[in-house]
Formats: structure tokens, sequence, C-alpha cells
């Protein structure tokens, strides 16, 4: 008798541990898994497999969605669910549907409000194969709406950008072999996956900002990342090396950004790794995130540092995506002038001389060139080209008077922070 005993209660702890929760605790409402407030519904969500963090490959018995428990659904409550495998992490556009060919029926049945909670069980599990992310699929067949103050009652909760596809209209049942353009959304529906036993360590999370391989990232970045479900903290290191910390060493953070108290060296490769932290127990095998910061500051990046072009042609080539130093007190005398960028200087001799800054194929750097005569603190606009786009190349022609010192300013309307693109050559010819 008591050996029979035992066996249930310990049957009735592995059940209650093989459920995954996502951010049940949410509070934000959308249209996921279904729309309470159109007719009808059809809505696709990505679950990573990071985010899932199950132990092993499994059967998932059922779905538990939430909502608060005064939320009425009975107009709401046709529902046929799918899963499916996916590579992708989001949805490309609003008609990028996973293909019903690699969907699953799971359930097609009524649904109700069971005290803030929507429990659906599956007569045929689904069978996880803990490689792929997770595809939850949902539409709502029935004709009516609910009100609800005119709003989603079910909850949901932000993470990766474009992980929901979702469409919601009135006039028919969504065929989801078929579907009509959607919207994106930048949010998920909080949920428990039952049948899955979660990992002994907490998720990885996933990092916002800085994106891995990203180039010229500021030298005191905002560090950010997606929270994880049942995280209470979480541990940043950054490193010159793969899983390196000689710069941050495991920095417990309790909120989901963080900046270095000390700014990072310029133009150097940086890995950085975030782990969570729940009860104590920490996120393991979280991939490091490798970025470079932007390149030193350019001694010619102010007025007072213009490189001095003696020898024609002269011929120099920069990026000025690094350009960083203010001068719009001093060159918005010129019209459409930058208020930064790069500077150059030669010294007239009565000739005619032609500046031209050409970019490399494809680049989506917009230069404009500003020639100014006079002193860095007090310049006089001489002339000014900007052709209002993107181009292969600007061209300005200017007379000069003999013993005028002229600074020549190289500027973009939109600098990108790719120095490639913003990667410029200027050539100073005298005619």
């Amino acid at each position: 008798m008591k050996k029979i005993l035992l066996l249930s209660l310990l049957s009735a702890v592995l059940m209650l541990n093989a459920q995954i929760n996502l951010n049940i605790g949410s509070t934000n409402v959308g249209t996921a898994p279904i729309s309470s407030f159109f007719s009808y519904s059809y809505v696709q969500q990505i679950y990573p497999k990071q985010e899932i963090n199950t132990n092993a490959a499994g059967n998932i018995t059922g779905l538990a969605f939430y909502l608060d428990s005064s939320a009425s659904i009975n107009d709401s409550s046709n529902w046929t669910v799918y899963l499916g495998h996916t590579t992708k992490t989001s949805f490309t556009s609003g008609t990028d549907w996973i293909p019903f060919s690699q969907l699953t029926q799971v359930f097609a049945g009524t649904i109700t409000n069971n005290n803030g909670k929507v429990e659906i069980s599956f007569t045929t599990p689904f069978a996880y194969n803990n490689t792929d992310n997770l595809v939850v699929a949902a539409k709502e067949n029935a004709p009516s709406i609910d009100i609800n103050n005119f709003d989603e009652v079910f909850r949901v909760y932000d993470h990766i950008p474009y992980s929901t596809l979702y469409y919601k209209g009135d006039n028919a049942v969504v065929d989801p072999a078929s579907p009509p353009g959607g919207i994106r959304a930048d949010y998920k529906s909080s949920v428990t996956i039952l049948g899955l036993t979660p990992r002994t360590t907490p998720a990885c999370p996933f990092v916002v900002y800085p994106v891995n391989n990203a180039p010229s990232v500021p030298l005191s970045p905002n560090i950010k990342w997606f929270p994880v479900s049942g995280a209470d903290s979480y541990k940043v290191s950054i490193g010159t090396t793969p899983g390196g910390t000689n710069v941050i060493n495991q920095q417990v953070v309790t909120a989901t950004n963080f900046s270095p108290s000390t700014a990072l060296n310029p133009g150097v490769n940086y890995y950085l790794t975030v782990t969570s932290v729940s009860g104590g127990v920490e996120s393991s095998g979280c991939a490091d995130v490798i970025f470079k910061t932007v390149p030193p500051v350019p001694t010619n990046d102010a007025c007072s540092g213009a490189l001095l072009a003696s020898v024609f042609p002269y011929t120099y080539t920069q990026s000025d995506a690094i350009s960083t130093t203010n001068n719009a007190g001093n060159i918005s005398v010129c019209a459409d002038a930058m208020n930064d960028g790069t500077w150059f200087k030669f010294v007239g001799d009565g000739s005619q001389y032609t500046i031209k800054v050409t970019m490399p194929s494809g680049s989506a750097f917009d230069p404009q060139i500003g020639i100014y005569s006079g002193t860095c603190t007090n310049l006089v606009c001489v002339n000014t080209v900007d052709n209002g786009g993107a181009a292969a190349a600007e061209t300005i022609t200017i007379t000069t008077t003999a013993g005028t010192e002229y600074y020549i300013n190289v500027g973009s309307y939109e600098e990108t922070t790719d120095v490639a693109e913003d990667t410029f050559t200027i050539t100073v010819t005298k005619l």
C-alpha cells in the first residue's frame, strides 16, 4: 500500500513538472492566440527552442492560455489549433505564413474561460523534436464577437520582433491552407506548454542590442535583452576573446539592460555573454554575441584638425561614420550644410580647384560638400553642393584667392552606422 502511494506521489510530481510556463504573469493583451474582438481570426506564433528550454525532445500534451477571469469568450470559443516545427524565428512579411503542410492539427472544439485560463488537451500528443522552433497556430471560427471593453483579452508578452503573424476580420472563417495577408506583431501569447519537462537551468536570454556581428557599436552601449520567464536576475560578461570576462566579469543585473561604467575601447571586437539566474541557478551554454566598437575618432573630426592638402591632386579615403563633433554654430552659414562631418583644408593661389567626393558601389552615404573661408571659429560660406540623395559622387568647383585658406567639410545628410557604407574618397584637383 505504501509503495503504491509513493508511486502515485512520484507520478503526480512528474506530471506537475512536465510543463513549461512562458511569461504567464503578463497583464498585456493582444491578438494571440486568437482574436476575441473580431468574428474570425487566424494566428501563427513562433516559440524558439532557446526560449522553450526543455531538457529533451518529448510529447506536447496540451496548451494553456491566460486571460482575466472575468473576461467573456463565449462568442470566441470555437477553436482549431495546430502545432508544427520551423527554423524561422520571425515572419518576414504579412504573407509569410508557415505552410499548412508543415502543421499538425492537435485540437478542434469549444474552449472555456476557467478562472482566467483556457486549457486545451490534445487527444493525440504532438512530438516536439527539441531541434527546431515551435509553431503554435490557431483559428477561431465563431461568427460573433466578445465586447470586453472593446479590446482583446488574451495575455501576451513582448518578444522577438515579428514573431507573431495574425489575421482578423468579420467576413468568413479563414482557410489555413491559403490565409489572407496579415499583420505582424512583436509579442506572443503567455502560455503553458504541457508535457515537456524544463531544463534544470533557466533559458538563455535573447540579446536585443547589440545584434550579433554588429559594427560601429558606441563605446558606452546600452545592452538590452528580453526577460526570461522565471528569472530573478541576470549576469553580464564582456571580454576580448570568446567567452572572455576580462572587461566585465559576470556583473549581476536585475533589469534587462546594462551599460558598462567604463567606456569600451574604439575599434575593438568584443564578446558579450548574458545569462539568466533563477533561484540561484544560472543558465548554461549561452552563446556569445560578437560586436565591434566604433573606430577611433579621427584628427579631422573637427575643423581645428582639418587635414592639409598641399600637393595636388590630393586624394584621401576615410569613413565619415565616426564623425561626432558638432560644428553647427560655425558651418550653418552654408545652406544645407551638415553640423558634423570630416574636415580638409588647402591654401588658394588664385587658380580654380575641383573638389570631388566619391563613394563605393552600393553605398547609402548621402554626401554633402561645404567650402568655407575664414577661421574655424568664424567660417564664411564659399559654396556648397548636395544633390538631395545618395549618388555615386559629388563635385564642386571654386575659384580661389591667393593666400586664402579654404576649409572643406564632407558630411552626410543621414549617416549610417555601417563604416563600409560611409567610406568616401575626396580628391582635390588644381585646374
